[in-house]
């Protein structure tokens, strides 16, 4: 259990951010899909914007709080 552990927190610590945000978007798209009409549409517009639109209001807000 251990070295499971160390190992995956090596897997972690080697996924860039944007590959972990890509992996969580898919995600949530997998679950709007499995919705139908007018709830999946609703979820679908909920999801986060791509990541460059993400990285660019993530900087944004950085700089404000500076």
């Amino acid at each position: 259990m251990k070295w499971f552990c160390v190992g995956f927190l090596l897997f972690i610590s080697a996924c860039s951010q944007r590959q972990v945000y890509d992996s969580i978007q898919i995600n949530q798209r997998n679950e709007c899909e499995l919705l139908s009409g007018v709830q999946r549409e609703e979820c679908l517009k909920r999801l986060n914007p791509d990541y460059q639109a993400y990285e660019r209001q993530r900087r944004d807000l950085l700089k404000e709080k500076q």
